[in-house]
C-alpha cells in the first residue's frame, strides 16, 4: 500500500514549466550557441523533419524558412541582446501567413509561430473606440464594450483584486443567453498566486479550444524551460477541468496593470471554441493599456480634489488654531466639518479635562472600555483605525464597530475618536468558496478539484463598518499633524512666555539690588555733608558752598539711577542710547565721594590719561563707581591707599585701567568674582553685600564690551575694561 505524503495546494503546481503548447502555435527554443534545445511536436508539421533531426539543426538554419527581411533581424547576435524587449513580426512559412514572437528568457531564445489573419485596423476603429470611452464615465464598462466589439465573445468581464487577493466582478458585457455576473466575488485560490505573477510578465493569454490537443516539448527537461512568457503555453489541467466546470469553450485574458501591480483582468468567455487572432489581442491589450491609464488620470482627479477638501479644512484650522486661546473651543467648531469629511456617525474630543460629544458615541462607561482597549491595541501609534472593532460578547458595539483615533501624546489622553456604525452586507460569490481535496493516484497526493458549482452562494457579513478609504487615512494624518504642531507651538509659546517671565522677574529683583547699592554712596554723601552743616555753625562760606555742591551733585547723581532704573523697566532688551562720553569729571566726584564715605584721609592717587568712551552716561557712571568704590574699600585698611587709573586706546578699542593695592582676589576664587551675592572669604572684615561685581558684569555685557582681571593676594587688584569705539 502506498503511503501517502500530503496534499497538493494549487499555488504548488509548477505551470510556467509544464513543457506543453497549445495548438495554434509552433515553438523552437535554442541556447546562447544558436543550439536548437527544444521543439514542440507539431512543428513537424511544417518542418518536414523528425523530431531529433530537428533538434539537431542550429538557428540558422530555421532562418532559411523565413523571407530574407525577417532572416536578418533573427541572427544570434542580435536576439541575444534583446534583454527583456520582444521582437514580433509578419512571416511566412511554407507560403502561410504567421506571426512570429522572439523573445528571451533565462538565457535562452524562444521562436514563437502563431497562424495569422492578415486584420487591418482602420483609424475609424480607433476613433470609434475612444468614443465608447468618452460616452461613458465608466471606464471599466467601456473597456467591457470595446473588447466585445474586438473579439466578440459571450461573456467579457473586469475582474479586480482585492486586498485579501479574492476578485469581485467590477463591470461586465455579457450576451443575451449568459447570465449576469456583475457584482460576484471569486476566491483567492481560483487565480493562485503563481498564476498572478504570470500575468504580469504575459499580458494576453487565450484557450481557443479547452478539449483542442496539447503538444510536448521535445529536448531538454521540461523544468529546464521557462514558459512563462509564451502565449502559446498550454494551460493547467486544473484550470481547464474548472473552464468546463464554468460551462465555456473558450477563454481569453488581458491584465490591467495599475503602478506596476497586477490591479485585475479582463476575463473573456465563450461558449464555443473561438481562437483570437494576434493581431487582435494585440489590440485588446493596447484598448487594455488605454483604460488603465485612463483609470489613473481619473484617480488623480479624483486624489486633488480630495487633497483641495483636505487643504480647505487645513486652512481653516489652521488659523483659528494660531489665534484660538481654547483648543477645547477650536475643535469643537470643525466637530461636524470631522464627523462629514469621514462619513462617521459619532465623534469624541477627549483630554484629562474634559470630554466632548458629538453625534452619536457611547457613554461614559463604555467609552472607557473602548479607549482601553485601543491603546491595548495601538500602545505605540499616534493614528489607530479598524472597520470591525470588538470586546467582549456582551458588548453591544453594532453603533460603533468602526473606530479611528488620533492621538497627541503618550498617554493617548488626548485624543479625538471618530465611530462608525456597523452596516450588514451581503456577498454574492460564484458558487461557494471553499476547495475540496481529491486523492490522486498518479501523485500520489491529495489534489484541490477545481469547483464543480458556480451558482451563486450568498454571505451575510456584519460585524463590520464601511471600511477607512485610503483618503480617510490621508486626513487622519494630515489632521494629527496640524493639531501636534500647533499643540508644540502653543507649548513653546507658553514656555517662552514663562521664561521671559523669570527673566523679568530677575531683572526687578536685579534693578531692585542695582537700585539700593548704587544709591548708597551718594545718600552717604548727602548725609555726611548734612550733618557736617549741622553739627558746625561757624562754617566758612566756602566749606558750606563745598557741602552744598556734594548735595547737589549726590542728587543729581541719584536722579539720574532712578530715571536709568524706570528707562529700563520700560524696555526689554535694555536699550542705549549710545554716546560720547568724558569720563573725568564723574571719575573725580566717584573717588571724592569713596574717599569720604570710607574715611581714607592717606590716598596715593595716580590718575593718568582718561580718554572718552563711547558709551552710555549712567551706566558708565554705574560701573566706575562700583569698580573705584571696590578700590578704595579694600585698599582703606593700608597704611596707604593707592589707586591708579588710566587709560589708552588701542585700534578700535578703548581699555581702562583701575588699579588698588587692596587685599587682592585668592586663585579659587576668581571665577566666583561677577556672580551676584557673591562674597569674597577674605572681604567678611568689609561691608557689602556682593551686589556690586554682578552689576558690573550686566552693564559691560550691555555695552559690548569685556572685562578681565589680575589680582595677587595681600598686593592688590588691576581691572582691565575693553569698550569698542563704537
Amino acid at each position: 500500500m502506498l503511503e501517502i505524503s500530503k496534499t497538493l495546494n494549487c499555488e504548488e503546481e509548477a505551470i510556467h514549466l509544464c513543457g506543453k503548447v497549445q495548438n495554434f502555435g509552433y515553438l523552437l527554443v535554442f541556447n546562447s550557441l544558436g543550439e536548437c534545445v527544444a521543439v514542440s511536436e507539431n512543428c513537424t508539421e511544417w518542418l518536414k523533419l523528425d523530431i531529433p533531426t530537428a533538434l539537431s539543426k542550429k538557428l540558422e538554419y530555421y532562418t532559411n524558412f523565413l523571407n530574407q527581411e525577417n532572416a536578418l533581424q533573427i541572427n544570434a547576435s542580435k536576439i541575444f541582446s534583446l534583454e527583456d524587449r520582444t521582437l514580433s513580426f509578419k512571416t511566412q512559412l511554407n507560403n502561410e501567413n504567421y506571426q512570429l514572437t522572439i523573445y528571451l528568457n533565462e538565457n535562452q531564445l524562444f521562436l514563437e509561430f502563431e497562424k495569422n489573419e492578415n486584420i487591418i485596423i482602420e483609424l475609424s476603429q480607433l476613433n470609434d473606440f475612444q468614443m465608447i470611452f468618452d460616452k461613458n464615465e465608466n471606464t471599466w464598462q467601456s473597456l467591457c464594450d470595446n473588447i466585445m466589439k474586438i473579439i466578440d465573445f459571450d461573456r467579457i468581464m473586469i475582474y479586480q483584486f482585492l486586498e485579501d487577493s479574492s476578485g469581485i466582478v467590477v463591470a461586465e458585457n455579457v450576451k443575451e443567453q449568459g447570465e449576469s455576473l456583475l457584482g460576484y466575488r471569486y476566491p483567492e485560490f481560483d487565480i493562485p498566486v503563481q498564476a498572478r505573477q504570470l500575468y504580469l510578465k504575459n499580458l494576453s493569454r487565450q484557450t481557443p479550444d479547452i478539449d483542442a490537443m496539447t503538444f510536448d516539448l521535445h529536448g531538454i527537461s521540461p523544468t529546464q524551460i521557462d514558459l512563462s512568457k509564451s502565449q502559446i503555453r498550454a494551460l493547467s489541467p486544473i484550470h481547464l477541468q474548472y473552464l468546463k466546470n464554468f460551462g465555456v469553450s473558450a477563454s481569453a485574458s488581458f491584465s490591467i496593470i495599475i503602478d506596476n501591480k497586477l490591479w485585475g483582468l479582463v476575463a473573456c468567455q465563450n461558449f464555443e471554441p473561438k481562437y483570437i487572432p494576434y493581431d487582435k489581442r494585440s489590440l485588446c491589450v493596447f484598448v487594455t493599456h488605454y483604460a488603465a491609464n485612463k483609470y489613473l488620470v481619473q484617480r488623480q482627479r479624483i486624489k486633488m480634489r480630495q487633497n483641495e477638501t483636505i487643504k480647505e479644512i487645513e486652512l481653516g484650522l489652521k488659523e483659528k488654531l494660531f489665534y484660538s486661546q481654547s483648543f477645547q473651543k477650536t475643535l469643537g467648531e470643525f466637530a461636524h466639518l470631522f464627523m462629514h469629511t469621514l462619513s462617521s456617525s459619532g465623534l469624541i474630543i477627549t483630554s484629562p479635562d474634559y470630554t466632548l460629544r458629538y453625534g452619536d458615541t457611547p457613554n461614559n462607561s463604555l467609552f472607557k472600555k473602548i479607549h482601553q482597549e485601543v491603546n491595548i491595541q495601538a500602545a505605540n501609534e499616534n493614528i489607530y483605525s479598524t472597520f470591525a472593532f470588538n470586546l467582549s460578547e456582551d458588548e453591544d458595539l453594532s453603533k460603533w464597530k468602526g473606530v479611528a483615533r488620533i492621538s497627541f501624546n503618550k498617554e493617548h489622553d488626548y485624543s479625538i475618536y471618530w465611530f462608525r456604525k456597523e452596516i450588514l452586507v451581503e456577498e454574492k460569490w460564484a458558487g461557494v468558496p471553499e476547495k475540496l481535496p481529491i486523492f490522486s493516484e498518479a501523485k500520489n497526493a491529495y489534489v484541490y478539484s477545481p469547483r464543480t458549482s458556480f451558482q451563486v452562494w450568498k454571505k451575510e457579513v456584519n460585524g463590520q463598518s464601511e471600511k477607512w478609504s485610503k483618503f480617510d487615512l490621508e486626513f487622519l494624518s494630515r489632521i494629527h499633524k496640524l493639531i501636534q504642531d500647533s499643540l508644540l507651538r502653543q507649548m513653546t509659546e507658553v514656555r517662552r512666555l514663562n521664561e521671559k517671565l523669570i527673566e523679568t522677574n530677575n531683572q526687578l529683583e536685579t534693578y531692585t539690588q542695582e537700585l539700593g547699592h548704587d544709591l548708597k554712596n551718594p545718600l552717604s554723601t548727602i548725609k555726611t555733608s548734612a550733618q557736617f552743616m549741622q553739627t558746625r555753625k561757624d562754617l566758612p562760606v566756602d566749606m558750606i558752598v563745598k557741602f552744598s555742591k556734594n548735595i547737589t551733585e549726590a542728587a543729581k547723581v541719584i536722579n539720574d539711577i532712578i530715571d536709568r532704573t524706570l528707562a529700563s523697566a520700560k524696555s526689554s532688551p535694555l536699550l542705549f542710547q549710545l554716546e560720547v562720553i568724558h569720563t573725568e569729571s564723574f571719575i573725580n566726584q566717584i573717588i571724592t565721594q569713596a574717599m569720604e564715605y570710607y574715611k581714607v584721609t592717606n590716598m596715593d592717587l595716580r590718575l593718568g590719561e582718561l580718554h572718552p568712551i563711547y558709551g552710555e552716561k549712567t551706566s558708565l557712571y554705574q560701573l566706575f563707581m562700583n569698580l573705584i568704590n571696590n578700590a578704595i574699600k579694600f585698599s582703606s585698611q593700608q597704611e596707604a591707599t593707592i589707586l591708579e587709573v588710566y587709560s589708552e586706546v588701542k585700534a578700535d578699542k578703548t581699555i581702562y585701567y583701575i588699579k588698588d593695592n587692596g587685599i587682592g582676589i585668592d586663585e579659587s576664587e576668581k571665577e566666583q568674582v561677577f556672580g551676584l551675592f557673591k562674597r569674597l572669604t577674605n572681604a567678611s572684615a568689609y561691608e557689602g553685600s556682593g551686589v556690586g561685581m554682578s552689576i558690573v558684569k550686566r552693564i559691560v555685557d550691555r555695552l559690548n564690551a569685556e572685562i578681565s582681571f589680575e589680582s595677587n593676594i595681600g598686593i592688590g587688584t588691576t581691572f582691565k575694561i575693553s569698550f569698542p569705539n563704537e
